[in-house]
């Protein structure tokens, strides 16, 4: 199971506002994953926030608009 940071999130666009776009700012996606499941991991620069693809898709599902 792949695991992303905020940084990771932020470049590969994986979270999606309602419209179906990449969120433009870093400070946003943090926001969201603080509201999801996530495990904090040791890197080089410090602890860091990492979250699963399953939980970054079960995201942008519930933010869909139903069309």
């Amino acid at each position: 199971m792949k695991k992303y940071t905020i940084g990771e999130v932020f470049r590969l666009g994986l979270l999606k506002n309602y419209q179906g776009k990449p969120y433009k700012h870093k400070a946003t996606i943090s926001k969201l994953i603080n509201l999801l499941n996530y495990d904090i991991i040791e890197t080089a620069y410090g602890p860091a926030k990492v979250v699963s693809k399953e939980e970054i898709e079960r995201s942008n599902n519930s933010r869909k608009l139903n069309k």
